[in-house]
């Protein structure tokens, strides 16, 4: 990545640190619509409490952008295209009344105005290719994403409205060889990425003319503490370093007033800096992943290991060597697991059901050690996710106070935390609107934290994995170069 090149974008307070595909053209025609459910939300849906998984989502949207040739369709031009999408739209808000509605954070807990207020729809043109956003090498565009048209043109940083955020934010961006992109970003308090891409293919459905494969399901309080909640901390790390210290941890409040001290050498940083972050991506192809698994058997043919366990035994080794972290440095991984069948919910449960599997070992014991040691490691904590564990994260919530961080009893910092999140059973390439399937279709994140990767699918195939990273500037360079390397 190097320097800061003038086609560098700094978003979002000059922290996320994007390359400007659009060679600074800006968006022309911009209008920008309230798209409300076709039928009215019933008054007695009006209010939706989040559950305590929602909870820790709040502050957040997620992002996807898909692109679309348009090279054959039967609407006879793009603005019928777009008067297609809003249509369909207005109907899909039908049973996904929540992404009509507001996200009121004033006076009191968070909650969700069902008031079919409507999805903030904007639609744009910009005089370039659709060529130009390289997809094959993919980089976040926050032009294209309607977050500045919706008003939150600082993302990840939100403003306060006192009506509330709009739940589902959606912008049509027209380029110049007739193609388009669509970009959708609902609030993480609504719906995690299982439930964003539920909505998104419900949507694509009812616009093929079909009837919703699967309807959602709103009960929030399918998700609720036990009579009794227990407070066993479902946060607790799998330690592999045997003579690991556990220290208790310090909450939020306190890291962020030592952040405001004056360090011994006379430093004083402000609680506002924040590292400068990246985003990249990766394909991985069948051979690669391949490789890695072959990697992992070779030193124990018997061993179960998922094509994942063993991608990210990879990807948390590439982080470790392009950190240059020191040997006995203690590192963690967490890991992002999805819950539904596990707390028995319903298939079309909306919301976020959401867990974090942590890991910790050493650096020595993570690249020195066996590939299928780390692997089998990953494999046993996630086979570990249980229906009490799930249940006990949801009692967790309860006790967790303001500020407090819930990785608990360990002293690891941000520089030797990866995280990875796995969303390849996620319909990315389902998305069929009546025009074909995405071209392209990722996650246009923006502001995400630093050290985690996403893996989406790819336009590929199945077989594919395409990695996306998120790192300091330096240390993606690093990073990119040996994660591609794969023997």
């Amino acid at each position: 990545m190097g320097s800061e090149p003038e086609d560098r974008v700094k978003h979002a307070d000059s922290y996320v640190v994007l390359e400007d595909r659009l060679h600074g053209k800006p968006l022309e025609n911009v209008r920008t619509f309230f798209i409300k459910p076709s039928t009215a939300t019933s008054r007695e849906n009006e209010w939706l409490f989040p559950s305590k998984l929602d909870m820790m989502f709040v502050p957040f949207y997620t992002p996807i952008l898909c692109t679309f040739t348009l090279t054959e369709h039967k609407f006879g031009s793009v603005e019928r295209v777009v008067q297609h999408l809003k249509d369909s739209l207005a109907d899909a808000l039908v049973p996904f009344y929540p992404l009509a509605g507001r996200v009121v954070s004033k006076d009191g807990p968070p909650r969700i105005h069902c008031n079919d207020a409507g999805a903030a729809f904007t639609e744009a043109s910009v005089d370039v290719e659709l060529a130009v956003l390289r997809t094959d090498d993919f980089q976040p565009q926050p032009l294209l994403s309607g977050l500045t048209a919706a008003g939150l043109k600082d993302y990840p940083a939100l403003p306060q409205i006192d009506i509330g955020l709009p739940a589902l934010i959606i912008q049509v961006t027209h380029f110049k060889c007739g193609g388009i992109t669509l970009a959708a970003n609902w609030a993480h308090v609504v719906a995690d990425g299982k439930s964003g891409l539920h909505f998104m293919k419900s949507w694509s459905e009812l616009a093929r003319g079909l009837q919703i494969s699967l309807l959602p399901d709103h009960r929030r309080d399918l998700v609720k503490p036990r009579k009794v909640p227990v407070s066993n901390n479902p946060f607790k790390a799998s330690t592999v370093s045997a003579g690991a210290q556990i220290t208790p941890a310090k909450t939020m409040t306190e890291k962020l007033d030592e952040l405001s001290t004056v360090k011994k050498t006379g430093e004083v940083r402000s609680v506002q800096e924040q590292p400068r972050i990246a985003a990249k991506t990766i394909e991985f192809s069948k051979d690669d992943i391949a490789k890695l698994k072959n990697e992992a058997l070779d030193h124990d043919p018997n061993v179960q290991l998922s094509r994942a366990d063993c991608l990210s035994t990879h990807l948390w080794r590439t982080f470790a060597r392009a950190k240059n972290l020191p040997s006995s440095s203690r590192v963690r991984l967490i890991y992002l697991v999805e819950g539904r069948t596990k707390l028995s919910l319903p298939p079309g449960y909306f919301g976020n059901v959401i867990g974090f599997k942590t890991i910790i070992t050493t650096v020595d014991e993570l690249l020195n050690g066996p590939f299928e040691s780390t692997a089998s490691l990953i494999h046993s904590a996630i086979s570990s996710v249980t229906a009490d564990w799930f249940q006990d994260l949801v009692d967790f919530m309860v006790f967790l106070q303001p500020g407090q961080n819930p990785f608990g009893a360990d002293e690891i910092g941000p520089a030797c935390t990866f995280g990875v999140s796995y969303l390849i059973r996620f319909p990315f390439y389902e998305l069929d609107f009546g025009f074909g399937i995405p071209a392209h279709s990722m996650r246009n994140t923006m502001g995400a934290r630093d050290g985690l990767v996403f893996v989406v699918p790819s336009s590929h195939g199945p077989d594919h994995m395409v990695a996306m990273a998120n790192f300091n500037p330096e240390v993606m360079t690093k990073f990119v170069s040996m994660a591609q390397d794969i023997p």
